[in-house]
């Protein structure tokens, strides 16, 4: 993953996702993120600024525990007898997004639980956008969905099929390249998209049959302060919101 750094005052249109970054004492930066080198090139030609590489922090383990419904660790550390009965699902801190231990992701498994523990439907139909390692998708189809998980890089879709391999959910959980503005959506009982505000923007006009259908969103990679346009078209579009959760700066919305 690369990094094109700017001035505020640079502010270029770009569908690539970005973030206002503010340290104290500091000017407050405006980073650009792409897994290629060549569209920041493009943007840097005409805006300048600076393009680095992030390099992944060395992976420790993790474990991460949703209320009594499930436990996510990194490998098969040896858990406390209180929690042996709990669902457990293995996610490895791999090269994809989606460990458990980011914001955005654990709201979205606190909602995603809470959406199991009111289904009435057996077997719910779950479409995860934006995949990443797979968690959330795993996530579901531990609790008993059928769920599909969509991403555009081909590397978290075979982290993804990784993951569920090693938590023998390939019956439950299906994994596949695709572009979510692109692909036609198949019908779901919940939509899952953890990605960033202008995605999501785009994404939600593609969902009118859902909304009459009665599925259910879950949208986050939402900083605070980015919410309000994404609030005011799901509104018009004839999306209610149901929640609003924050972890540090990250949003997480539930719409039905």
């Amino acid at each position: 993953m690369h990094v094109l750094e700017l001035d505020l005052s640079e502010k270029p249109s770009t569908s690539l996702p970005s973030a206002v970054v503010e340290i104290p004492g500091r000017a407050p930066k405006l980073q650009v993120y792409s897994p290629l080198l060549s569209p920041l090139r493009s943007l840097q030609k005409s805006h300048g600024g600076r393009i680095r590489k992030l390099h992944l922090r060395p992976s420790i383990p993790y474990q991460l525990r949703i209320g009594r419904k499930l436990i996510i660790t990194s490998g098969n550390q040896k858990l406390p007898k209180r929690d042996r009965s709990v669902p457990r699902l293995r996610i490895r801190a791999g090269p994809a997004f989606g460990t458990g231990e980011h914001g955005t992701t654990r709201l979205c498994l606190r909602y995603l639980t809470q959406f199991h523990d009111r289904c009435r439907k057996s077997n719910p139909q779950i479409l995860d956008l934006g995949c990443g390692s797979g968690i959330l998708a795993l996530a579901c189809a531990k609790l008993g969905s059928f769920a599909k998980g969509w991403d555009n890089d081909k590397s978290a879709v075979k982290e993804a099929l990784r993951n569920a391999r090693l938590n023998r959910l390939n019956h439950r959980a299906h994994f596949q390249q695709a572009d979510v503005l692109r692909k036609a959506l198949p019908p779901a009982d919940l939509i899952l998209a953890n990605l960033y505000d202008t995605l999501l923007l785009q994404l939600l006009p593609r969902l009118r049959a859902h909304r009459k259908a009665g599925t259910q969103l879950i949208f986050s990679g939402i900083l605070v302060g980015q919410e309000r346009p994404i609030l005011r078209d799901a509104k018009k579009l004839g999306w209610k919101l149901e929640r609003r959760g924050r972890i540090g700066r990250w949003l997480c919305l539930q719409f039905r």
